[in-house]
């Protein structure tokens, strides 16, 4: 009777946790129509700090409609058995399969064992009086009891989520993500607890004379936590630990009511994110290219500063001299050179013919260099094509340092699990050495009541009477004594102590060989084996490329001039100058002729040349006057340049200090927040897959649909089971008294 109360009371509280997760249920029928809906609830007990102590599911699937529908419910087959009748069941491969007929509504229920890891740990914690105790050393005491629970979401596990960067590209993030889960812990307090008191939990009275506390669960990021610590502390008297229960389901974050706004929120900050980035982007492009164009304005007010300087020390300095000097030199020089050019005509005519006997060997001569020219331009083009095998040969390079990339990722996942194995043994080592302690007072309670059972026992029996209590007392420090590790709690406690730290050592190993095997835990600084391997592989990349591009590129192409600053380009402009100077070897003879012909023409002009120069000295003096006008200008030029070019770099560095402090400040800013954003609603998306794809315990018939709820009962500690241990065992020493009495009987009337 007692269990039906506690499994009705479970399916009560399930209630509003299971609304949460309806949907429209699919069909799935071989005659009719039949919708389906599967429901899962474990059932769970714990200890009273929390070790796991058996679990059994509920499956129960609804049927509506009219017709026949063949199910195959995936269901745990340990113990399974019907809980609507006596009938038997089919099992394939996992999965209950059954033709149920349906006109209207049907229910079909089972129970099993349920043999799967539950998505949540418990770790009940006491302190009495402010020191750690064991649950069962506070019976019956008064003091200040404080009792702390800590619930873990065991489901996380690092998958990589995808989120818009800011700038229109999906960068990649790896994040850890749970099954999300919610939850609520509700115990009742007896009245014999006062002064209650907890930061965490709702409280209120039982309507009994108790206190009734509930605490809420959001057991996944970013808007809760994978682990909820919570707890409360009252003054007890004739104290007793009581139980508790704690009910959990998997939820939608994206879908849950109580969540989805939140999840909005973060997909909202991450879009604002991605659009303050964009604009931030534009807004300093627009400032670089007004910090370019200030650049390029201060060069040019300096360009123009300088020129004007010159102009104006030119004009001052020379031009206006150089004026009087050309007035002097047309009168005094250039007449009387005029005629000295008539007989440097004739001596010019002499020479041209002397170099027109020597103009054809001159052109022998270009083509034998035109022909090296061509033999250096081969060899070019095949020192070009042999660099070009470079990359080929360097593959073997690359493929060495991809074994040892792929040797090194398997090393490091091997080390990863024995890792988690050794942490998880030394865990278990803990919780050994926990459980023998309690085993050993509880054994130590039961000396101490058999102890005081000896006053009125029959002298007879007292020799095999206190045999059997030095037994018992024999074990008790074997099963307590954590100090010696020759004992069962001390064995297990050094054993806990000495898995733990090669577990840390093994953390080490792990992030020696990738910094991003463990993301949190390793020093992303200090690079590891398989970050080392990259940077190998890309510096040889790096430096196979470059030898190959600046060779290929000194060579130069086919079309190649001195222009292009190539070896070919010089070879390709040498032979287009040889070929010039072929042809014009040509015309040199044929002009060197007409120059013969323009000497006596030369004679006639000097006498015009010397009229134009009387004429020529009286307009220089007019080109000095002015030349003194232009040379007062050209000072006030340069003063007004020289100030604007003074303030031109404040413009340059005032838009570059724009850039650094203000615009790319926003870009940086944006990015952040879309980083910080995007991830979190990434996590959030990818838990809300998980609750769909990974939610269920065992899963829902196909086309169904299906939920799981979790009810886990945290036992309580109130003396009870000691007493019924020393019941035990003194019924067990009053059977053994009673065989001897009967066998003495026998013999003494035998």
């Amino acid at each position: 009777m007692r269990r039906t109360t506690t499994t009705a009371t479970a399916a009560l509280v399930l209630v509003p946790l299971l609304v949460g997760t309806g949907g429209s249920p699919a069909l799935a029928a071989d005659s009719g129509d039949v919708a389906v809906t599967n429901t899962e609830t474990v059932q769970a007990r714990l200890s009273a700090t929390g070790a796991f102590q058996g679990a059994r599911v509920y499956e129960q699937l609804a049927l509506t409609g009219h017709g026949t529908a063949t199910i195959e419910n995936p269901v745990s087959t340990d113990g399974l058995r019907n809980l609507d009748g006596f009938g038997g069941y089919t099992v394939v491969d996992g999965k209950l399969v059954s033709t149920l007929a349906v006109d209207g509504e049907r229910r079909e229920r089972t129970l099993s064992t349920y043999d799967k890891d539950l998505p949540l740990t418990v770790e009940v914690t006491y302190t009495f009086d402010g020191e750690p105790v064991q649950p069962g050393a506070v019976i019956g005491k008064t003091g200040t009891l404080g009792v702390h629970y800590k619930v873990t979401n065991v489901t996380g596990k690092t998958q990589d989520v995808t989120y818009d960067d800011g700038t229109g590209t999906m960068a990649t993030a790896s994040a850890e993500t749970v099954i999300p889960m919610i939850g609520q812990l509700v115990t009742v307090l007896p009245s014999s607890f006062t002064d209650v008191r907890s930061d965490e939990a709702g409280i209120a009275g039982d309507g009994r004379g108790g206190t009734r506390m509930q605490f809420q669960m959001t057991l996944f990021p970013p808007i809760g936590s994978p682990t909820a610590e919570f707890g409360y502390t009252a003054q007890v008297s004739h104290a007793v630990v009581p139980k508790a229960t704690l009910t959990s389901m998997p939820v939608s974050p994206l879908e849950y009511p109580s969540f989805k706004g939140g999840a909005a929120s973060y997909q909202a900050g991450a879009q604002k994110g991605v659009d303050l980035t964009g604009a931030g982007i534009k807004l300093d492009d627009s400032v670089l290219r007004l910090h370019d164009g200030s650049a390029q304005l201060l060069a040019g007010l300096l360009q123009l500063r300088d020129g004007a300087t010159k102009l104006s020390a030119g004009l001052n300095e020379t031009a206006v001299p150089g004026a009087d000097e050309l007035a002097t030199g047309l009168n005094n020089v250039a007449a009387p050179g005029a005629l000295s050019l008539a007989d440097g005509a004739r001596r010019i005519d002499e020479g041209v013919a002397e170099m027109r006997g020597k103009a054809p060997a001159l052109i022998d001569g270009l083509a034998q260099v035109d022909g090296g020219l061509a033999q250096v331009d081969a060899g070019l083009v095949k020192l070009y094509g042999d660099i070009g095998t470079l990359p080929a040969q360097a593959k073997a390079l690359h493929d060495g340092i991809a074994s040892l990339q792929a040797a090194t990722a398997t090393l490091a996942a091997g080390v990863d699990q024995v890792r988690q194995g050794v942490a998880g043994a030394a865990a278990s080592a803990s919780t050994l050495s926990a459980g023998s302690v309690t085993l050993g007072n509880k054994l130590n309670a039961g000396v101490d009541a058999l102890t005081q059972l000896r006053a009125g026992m029959n002298p007879a029996y007292l020799a095999q009477y206190d045999a059997v209590l030095a037994q018992l007392a024999a074990g008790v420090p074997v099963l307590t004594d954590t100090t010696v590790p020759t004992t069962i709690a001390g064995g297990t406690a050094a054993l806990s102590v000495g898995l733990a730290g090669a577990a840390g050592n093994l953390t080490k190993i792990e992030c020696g060989l990738s910094s991003a095997s463990l993301p949190g835990v390793c020093d992303s600084t200090k690079p590891g084996v398989l970050q080392g391997l990259a940077g190998v592989d890309a510096g040889i990349t790096a430096l196979v490329n470059g030898v190959v591009t600046k060779v290929q590129a000194a060579v130069g192409d086919a079309d190649d001039t001195k222009a292009d600053v190539t070896l070919r380009g010089g070879i390709h402009s040498l032979q287009a100058g040889t070929d010039e100077l072929s042809a014009g070897g040509e015309r040199l003879s044929s002009g060197l002729a007409q120059l013969g012909d323009g000497a006596g023409d030369l004679h006639d002009g000097a006498g015009r040349l010397a009229t134009g120069i009387a004429k020529a000295a009286a307009g220089s003096q007019r080109l000095s006057d002015g030349l003194g006008t232009a040379a007062d200008g050209s000072t006030q030029l340069s003063d007004g340049l020289v100030t604007a070019s003074e303030g031109a770099p404040k413009l340059v560095d005032g838009t570059q200090q724009l850039s650094d402090e203000g615009t790319s400040q926003v870009v940086v800013s944006g990015q952040g927040t879309a980083e910080d954003f995007g991830v979190k609603y990434a996590v959030l998306s990818a838990g809300a897959e998980r609750a769909q794809t990974e939610g269920m315990a065992y899963g829902a018939p196909d086309g169904a649909v299906g939920s799981t709820a979790y009810s886990i009962e945290i036992a309580g500690v109130d003396g009870t089971g000691a007493s019924s241990v020393g019941r035990l065992i003194l019924a067990i020493v009053l059977f053994a008294g009673g065989i001897g009495l009967a066998t003495l009987a026998r013999r003494r009337f035998v």
